[in-house]
């Protein structure tokens, strides 16, 4: 049977909120949610007018931004909050990261990427042929015009970001979650960065410009980053977050606080009748009905779209993430290494090393070999007063199209059905924003962006 989550009457440390899960709070609830809020003794309920598959920060989103519009929600997690790719990311509000990993000169690279399993991008050996029809349309979106109108269709999603931000974190009455960062993109030479250039004007195109820096104004901005010979862009604007799961979670308590529900129960099927969601089938062998649907499953929508008729070129694209407790070194800004393709952001556990890109099944097992690259070149190439370079180690799936943008909106030809998935790496940036939008169509007004880039039956080229 699924289980109702309440949240703890305290504040969870760190290490308590990383392993606690929905499961842990046995409350037997029925397929009907109060609209009362939680703990209310009151025998009015309603069946809930919305049923939210996918407890991430897509999900979280969604289900807030429909509890707040007076909707009553139901959120469905089959595991921890915020435990999966929000859990491990970058911990970034990535405003001007809008430019596609297909890009111009990325045909000339991927044969190196292949045959290097310790490379930005690597494909797990065996899984080339499952992998070959979503690479080829990735190859394909790597044409100059198209990686123009993915970045319009990227930068209209974060233009929105830090007002939306803003506002759920007001009203959740977050503390200390985030900082109000710069950003330090760093280049091992300025000719890199002007071999860059395409990508950049992308970016100042959607209005996200930089600062140049080198020599002294470089090496005093970051003591502990060699900074000797590198070339350096400061882009304002972003955020860096203490623990992007944390985050998460006072989102999902303020969600109930709003009368909101949230299940935890693995979803394993959903049967639908004349072309519109009837019942969730659990693997518990429990069922529940629902009325509308969003389905912010991340990875693991594809295979629950299925069962509606859907088929989205979705893959599971694996990141890896060390976080460093006592690494000696001191940040005031996230440190992004344009020559090395990772990320190095202050959060709450410490230093964060995290990035590469590996094509895998769902399902494949760790090759924290990746892991270990990113932090030796971290110490080789940016940190040479890093004191350790063991740490907790963690792999998560992220979602991508092979255009890069999100699915988000109605499902086609599925009445009361709507998607939120594919965020790739910019889950953590969207999650507000595609909650308003995912909310307004629910309610049936006009979202505050064009939705025409994200539908779900556009060409993926």
């Amino acid at each position: 049977m699924s289980r109702r989550w309440r949240p703890m009457c305290h504040r969870p440390t760190r290490r308590r909120l990383r392993h606690w899960t929905a499961a842990s709070c046995v409350i037997f609830v029925s397929s009907r949610v109060s609209t009362d809020c939680p703990g209310s003794s009151s025998e009015s309920r309603l069946m809930s007018e919305v049923t939210v598959i996918g407890g991430g920060i897509i999900g979280v989103c969604s289900a807030l931004a429909l509890q707040r519009e007076g909707i009553a929600t139901t959120l469905i997690e089959r595991g921890s909050i915020g435990g999966e790719a929000t859990f491990g990311n970058c911990a970034l509000m990535a405003l001007s990261e809008i430019v596609p990993l297909a890009k111009p000169g990325v045909m000339k690279k991927l044969p190196g990427w292949i045959l290097n399993p310790e490379g930005p991008l690597a494909i797990r050996p065996g899984h080339l042929p499952a992998a070959l029809p979503w690479l080829l349309r990735f190859l394909r979106n790597a044409r100059p015009h198209r990686v123009a109108q993915i970045c319009r269709g990227l930068g209209a999603l974060t233009a929105h970001a830090q007002e939306d931000f803003d506002e759920v974190i007001e009203a959740a009455r977050i503390e200390n979650i985030w900082a109000e960062n710069e950003v330090l993109y760093l280049y091992d030479k300025k000719e890199q960065y002007l071999a860059d250039q395409f990508s950049w004007q992308l970016r100042a195109n959607e209005g996200y410009h930089v600062t140049e820096l080198e020599g002294s104004a470089l090496a005093n901005l970051e003591p502990d980053v060699d900074s000797d010979g590198k070339f350096g862009l400061i882009a304002h604007g972003w955020r860096s977050f203490t623990d992007p799961q944390r985050l998460t979670y006072e989102l999902a308590q303020h969600f109930t606080e709003l009368g909101g529900e949230i299940l935890s129960a693995e979803v394993n099927r959903i049967e639908s009748t004349l072309s519109k969601p009837r019942r969730l089938h659990f693997a518990d062998g429990s069922q529940r009905d629902v009325d509308k649907l969003v389905i912010a499953a991340g990875c693991w929508a594809g295979r629950l779209l299925k069962d509606i008729g859907i088929r989205i070129p979705l893959a599971p694209l694996h990141g890896y993430h060390t976080d460093i407790a006592d690494s000696g070194v001191s940040l005031s800004r996230p440190v992004l290494y344009a020559s090395g393709g990772f990320v190095n952001t202050p959060v709450e556990s410490g230093l964060r090393i995290a990035g590469t890109v590996e094509i895998a099944p769902l399902d494949a097992k760790p090759n924290f070999r990746r892991a270990e690259v990113l932090v030796e070149k971290a110490r080789r190439k940016l940190f040479p007063g890093l004191k350790h370079t063991h740490g907790s180690q963690w792999i998560g799936a992220r979602p991508f199209m092979p255009d890069t943008l999100p699915v988000i909106g109605p499902a086609p030809d599925v009445e009361d059905t709507w998607l939120a998935v594919g965020h790739g790496q910019l889950g953590v940036t969207m999650g507000p924003t595609t909650g308003k939008l995912v909310s307004a169509m629910i309610a049936g007004r006009s979202p505050a962006v064009d939705i025409a880039p994200y539908r779900a039956d556009r060409s993926y080229v």
